[in-house]
C-alpha cells in the first residue's frame, strides 16, 4: 500500500512549498514534478567520533521510519554529515535550505542547536533533536529529545500515583546521577511539599553495610535510585523487599524476565521506559523495521527518536501555524507543548516482567507426509 499515494499529499506539500516561499508550481501536477528537489534534512554530527554511533542510530532510526511511511510524493530524506563543532550545524542548514530543504530534523546537540538560532527563527520547520531550555521560543523551531530530567520527573508522578508520601533518594556519584537527584527534588517540591531525604552512596568498603543501616532508620516509604545500572545493583539489594524501589530507564538492560543476571539484581524495580523497548510486539510498533545489527538501549532509544523525528517532521511540514499536534510514538505519547517542546509520556515498566503485549507464537509448519511430501489441503467445493 505504500507505493500508493492518496492525492490529498499532493495538495497538501503543494501548499506547504508555497507556504514556505520556497519554489513551488502553479498546480498539483506540476507540484509532482517538482518534489523530488524537495527534502526533508537531517542535519547529525555523524563525523564526530565520540558521537557517531549515536548519530548513526538516528539516522537509521529515521531511514526505518521512511520505508514505512514514504512514498514518491514524500520529501525525501537527506543527511547532512557535520562535525562535533556548533559552527557545522549552521552551516549544514544553510546548505540545505539551497538545496530545496523543507524541513529538517536536528541539530542533536544544544550547541548546535543554540549557533541555528542565533539568527532568529527559522525558515522551514525545525525540530531539533534536544532540549529547548533556555534557547527562547521561535516560530518554526520545535524540540524533541530524551532528557533525563523529563524521565525522573514522569517517575515522581508515578510514584505520587502509587501512594508514596515519604521517599528516599538514593543517589551515587556522577554527573548524570546528580541530575536526576535535582529534578526529583524539584518535581517533589513543585507543590510546595518538602525536600525528599537524601542519602549519598559512597562506594568503600563498607559503604553498602552503612547504607543499610540509614535506610532502616530513616524508615522511608520508597526509594528512587539516582543511579547508572552498576551501581544500582550493587545497591539493590541492601535495600530490602518491604518497600517498593524506583530508578529511571538507565538501569534496565532491556530484556525482559529473569533470564539476565541483571534483572536478577535488580527483579521488582520499577521504571518508565518507550514503548519501543517495553511493548516491542504491540501491531503498530512491530509495523516498523528493527535496526540490523542488535543495539544496547541507549542507542535503541536513539533508533526511535529518529523513527519519531521523521514522523512528527512531516507532520509540522503540513501543519498550520498554532496547531495542537499529538503523535503515539514509539518513543513515547508525543504532545506539542506552547514552548515548542513535544513532551513524551512513557510507560511504566518492572524489571524482571515481561512485555505489555505478548510474543507473538510463530507460524507453524506445514505438516509433511512419512514421503516427505509437504500435505496441503484444498476446500471442499
Amino acid at each position: 500500500m505504500h507505493g500508493f499515494i492518496p492525492s490529498r499529499w499532493t495538495a497538501v506539500f503543494t501548499a506547504a512549498l508555497l507556504y514556505l516561499g520556497l519554489p513551488g508550481a502553479a498546480s498539483a501536477e506540476e507540484a509532482v514534478e517538482a518534489l523530488p528537489e524537495a527534502h526533508i534534512a537531517l542535519i547529525l554530527p555523524s563525523k564526530a567520533k565520540a558521537i557517531a554511533g549515536p548519530s548513526e542510530a538516528v539516522w537509521h532510526g529515521a531511514q526505518a521510519a521512511e520505508l514505512r511511511l514514504g512514498d514518491e510524493l514524500t520529501p525525501k530524506l537527506r543527511l547532512y554529515p557535520t562535525t562535533e563543532r556548533d559552527e557545522d550545524a549552521l552551516l549544514a542548514y544553510q546548505q540545505a535550505l539551497k538545496n530545496g530543504a523543507v524541513g529538517v530534523i536536528g541539530p542533536l546537540t544544544r550547541g548546535g542547536i543554540a549557533k541555528l538560532v542565533e539568527f532568529g527563527s527559522p525558515e522551514v520547520p525545525v525540530l531539533a533533536l534536544n532540549s529547548l531550555d533556555g534557547l527562547g521560543q521561535r516560530n518554526n523551531l520545535y524540540g524533541l529529545g530524551l532528557s533525563i530530567e523529563a524521565e525522573v520527573r514522569q517517575v515522581v508522578r508515578l510514584m505520587r500515583t502509587e501512594g508514596v508520601r515519604k521517599p528516599l533518594v538514593i543517589e551515587s556519584d556522577g554527573a548524570l546521577t546528580k541530575r536526576m537527584r535535582e529534578a526529583f527534588n524539584a518535581e517533589w517540591t513543585r507543590n510546595g511539599d518538602a525536600l525528599p531525604m537524601e542519602l549519598k552512596f559512597a562506594d568503600a568498603k563498607d559503604g553498602l553495610a552503612k547504607l543499610k543501616t540509614s535506610v532502616d532508620a530513616l524508615a522511608p516509604d520508597a526509594i528512587f535510585l539516582a543511579a547508572d545500572q552498576k551501581k544500582a545493583r550493587l545497591i539493590r539489594p541492601y535495600l530490602g523487599a518491604d518497600r517498593p524501589v524506583y530508578a529511571t530507564s538507565q538501569v534496565w538492560s532491556g530484556k525482559f524476565g529473569r533470564v539476565s543476571v541483571l534483572n536478577n539484581d535488580l527483579a521488582g524495580v520499577r521504571f518508565v521506559d518507550m514503548p519501543w523497548l517495553l511493548d516491542p510486539y504491540q501491531h503498530d510498533i512491530a509495523s516498523f523495521k528493527r535496526n540490523d545489527k542488535p543495539l544496547s538501549p541507549d542507542l535503541e532509544r536513539l533508533y526511535a527518536l529518529g523513527l519519531d523525528a521523521y514522523r512528527l517532521s512531516l507532520m509540522l511540514l503540513v501543519a498550520a501555524p498554532g496547531a495542537s499536534i499529538e503523535l503515539e510514538g514509539v518513543s513515547g505519547t508525543l504532545r506539542l507543548g506552547e514552548d515548542g517542546q513535544f513532551q513524551r509520556d512513557l510507560l511504566r515498566g518492572d524489571i524482571g516482567g515481561q512485555p505489555r503485549t505478548p510474543k507473538p507464537e510463530p507460524e507453524p509448519l506445514p505438516a509433511a507426509d512419512p514421503a516427505g511430501l509437504t500435505v496441503t489441503t484444498q476446500p471442499v467445493s
